[in-house]
């Protein structure tokens, strides 16, 4: 019974974080497997793809509102300057809020253990769908301490908005995680 309970505890922890920040951040902070920026007239975009996770900061006017996506944002150096909000991405979550008086920002996550045969069908999907779409992907191979993960951000880029769908796969726990986030500048301001 003991083992039991230890697996479960040891597979739990591999969730991802959601952090939200006022400012940008540094990418020494990250190991970046992928980058674009989007530049549209009412705002800026920098997307990263870094390992276990990802970043969006988007700028309108003076005003900057960074997602954080990581799974595990004490260890990668991240300070509390400029913190607006933490949330855990455990089971379904949905979170919106107004950043800087200009930007609406709003999230579903979804958060995902499936058995290792629903987790391999999944992560096959996810791979053909991104090759198919050309989507922005990083993979990191499996080391000794940790399993392999894959990463895929479908972004979507409008004139006042911009939309990204993202999925993180882990090897170790067969978590799967998905994000759809809507971050748009409000017009009128």
């Amino acid at each position: 019974m003991d083992a039991m309970s230890n697996r479960t505890k040891q597979r739990r922890t591999g969730g991802l974080t959601l952090l939200l920040y006022g400012r940008t951040l540094h990418p020494e902070l990250f190991r970046i497997l992928a980058t674009e920026q989007v530049s549209r007239r009412a705002y800026e975009a920098d997307i990263w793809l870094v390992e276990g996770g990802h970043v969006i900061m988007f700028t309108s006017g003076k005003n900057t509102l960074t997602e954080v996506i990581v799974n595990n944002p004490d260890a990668s150096g991240l300070t509390d300057r400029g913190l607006l909000q933490t949330i855990p991405c455990r089971g379904e979550k949905y979170h919106e809020m107004i950043a800087g008086g200009n930007i609406r920002y709003m999230i579903s996550t979804q958060e995902e253990q499936l058995s290792q045969t629903l987790y391999d069908a999944t992560k096959h999907e996810i791979q053909t769908y991104a090759q198919k779409r050309e989507l922005m992907t990083g993979e990191t191979p499996a080391t000794p301490d940790t399993g392999a993960t894959l990463s895929v951000l479908d972004i979507e880029r409008r004139s006042h908005e911009l939309l990204v769908q993202s999925f993180h796969l882990f090897d170790e726990t067969q978590m799967v995680m998905k994000t759809q986030a809507i971050i748009e500048v409000i017009k009128g301001l």
